[in-house]
């Protein structure tokens, strides 16, 4: 509903290329919140499969008796609660603020101005501030769904860093047990139980990996519209900055918003390349284990699952690239680069 008046603005009111940038930056916001909450339905039984493997695997390792995993666990769950209210908290502030500049501007201009003023209120459409009524009960209903977005925005990249971030943990577990299963071959466990351990390393890795294709599946779409869109919006954030002068509303819009975009772009490349790197690490981890110390047959399996560990494995974009913090340069530099072209055209 907060799409309609906005979009329909963009297409039929807009009178230069400032009024377009003006209002292409909350449109393409409220777009990808709408696309965030489709995909949600769409992909909702995937995601809470995911959920629930991942719950399901974490109590495992709660029960363990290892202080590493321990100390793992008790870390990841409190960097997921802190990580969430940071994030939630920013997203609100900036969104909330954004949509209430208009209302301090306002305030300002009746109860602190001296001098009289032809100030006007717009949404984007003007309206005089003599008729009041209209005008307040629209505000308040767009503080309300800016409120919505908000907790929308940060709730789906919530949900995706946190899910990241358990991933990444399984694939240290995973870790662990291959410096015990080291440990065991140096005391010379026997043969029947090193496979044991070997077997249950394998199925732990398929099962990891598993995990990865089903975040994938769940988040890919939206990471390659998430990317392809914000190239475009930094761009245009960075415009309306060199066409704002001086400490305006527009400017403190500016200046908030950008932040927040770059924040959000590199928390998805953050995140996927935390997965990455974590399992490329395991065949570095299996591949340091003194292998020649068990028998032909185990050493056949540790150097199959070590070539298979090798295998890249990570997020990617509806598989056209993985995203990786390699992803989040290359957006930039095109980001840049679609700005200097605005400027130009701009100029011309």
């Amino acid at each position: 509903m907060l799409c309609v008046p906005q979009f329909t603005y963009l297409l039929v009111d807009t009178k230069n290329l400032i009024e377009f940038v003006a209002v292409l930056v909350p449109i393409t916001e409220i777009l990808l919140t709408n696309l965030k909450m489709i995909i949600c339905n769409v992909k909702r039984a995937k995601i809470i499969s995911l959920i629930n493997q991942l719950q399901t695997e974490w109590t495992e390792f709660q029960k363990s008796d290892s202080a590493e995993i321990s100390k793992l666990v008790k870390q990841t769950a409190k960097k997921s609660r802190i990580f969430v209210i940071i994030y939630t908290a920013s997203f609100v502030l900036i969104c909330v603020e954004y949509a209430s500049l208009p209302l301090f501007k306002l305030v300002y201009h009746r109860v602190f101005s001296s001098h009289d003023t032809n100030y006007t209120t717009t949404l984007p459409y003007m309206a005089s501030t003599e008729s009041s009524t209209s005008f307040t009960l629209t505000y308040i209903f767009i503080l309300v769904a800016v409120y919505i977005l908000a907790l929308t925005l940060s709730g789906f990249d919530s949900l995706f860093a946190t899910l990241a971030m358990h991933i990444t943990t399984m694939f240290k577990f995973l870790k662990i047990e291959i410096d015990q299963l080291e440990l065991d071959l140096r005391a010379g466990l026997p043969s029947k139980d090193l496979h044991a351990k070997m077997k249950r390393i394998i199925l732990k890795h398929k099962s990891n990996l598993s995990l990865i294709d089903q975040l994938e599946d769940g988040f890919s779409f939206y990471l390659m519209v998430q990317f392809l869109t914000s190239s475009i919006v930094v761009c245009v954030v960075l415009y309306e900055l060199t066409i704002v002068f001086g400490w305006n509303e527009d400017t403190v819009k500016t200046i908030t918003y950008l932040p927040g975009a770059i924040l959000q772009l590199y928390l998805f490349c953050w995140y996927a390349q935390n997965i990455t790197d974590e399992a490329r690490l395991v065949a570095d981890h299996i591949y340091n284990i003194p292998w020649y110390l068990s028998d032909p047959a185990l050493q056949k399996t540790i150097l199959t699952f070590m070539v298979k560990a090798q295998k890249p494995a990570g997020v990617t974009a509806s598989k056209f690239y993985m995203v990786t913090l390699q992803s989040f340069q290359r957006i930039s530099s095109t980001s840049y680069s679609y700005f200097t072209l605005l400027q130009t055209i701009n100029q011309q």
